[in-house]
């Protein structure tokens, strides 16, 4: 074999075409088409099933309708109860609390790095710095973040997320 050039494309299209011609022109013989057709049935035939037939008798077409009805129904009442289910099991949004910035050291300089870092404490910690937590004394820990400057100095405490 040798490798393909730009022009076979044409060459190999010219060829196909030809051969399309010449056999436009052959007509099998009788007997052959008889053969194949007879054969091709005989394959169909074997596949199908009885009773999925279009030609059935009208009984089965009819506990065919009522099954698919049935299970269409079925469908139905499943996927309702399954939504109410979900429905019901889906809790409401909390309600948004409102978050409190509290400056508590000297402002933050022009291109100062700072750091966010968030902290759990307890109500009373809260308390002894002189801030109240929107949660109150009945939660075990408040969450907290403080922005802490480049000395180390807490800028800036933000409660009740």
């Amino acid at each position: 074999m040798k490798p393909l050039e730009a022009n076979d494309d044409d060459k190999l299209t010219d060829l196909f075409e030809c051969l399309r011609e010449d056999e436009a022109e052959v007509e099998a013989p009788a007997r052959v088409r008889s053969a194949v057709l007879a054969a091709w049935d005989a394959q169909r035939d074997s596949y199908v099933v009885p009773g999925f037939s279009r030609t059935d008798n009208k009984k089965t077409g009819f506990w065919r309708g009522a099954a698919a009805l049935a299970a269409g129904v079925v469908l139905a009442v499943a996927l309702t109860r399954l939504g109410g289910a979900l429905q019901s099991g889906i809790a409401p949004l909390p309600q948004e609390s409102t978050a409190t910035l509290h400056l508590v050291g000297e402002p933050i300089g022009d291109g100062e790095a700072v750091r966010v870092v968030r902290m759990r404490m307890a109500p009373a910690m809260l308390a002894s710095l002189g801030i109240r937590s929107t949660a109150g004394e009945l939660v075990e820990s408040v969450d907290v973040d403080v922005i802490v400057g480049e000395d180390g100095v807490a800028r800036a405490v933000r409660v009740g997320m």
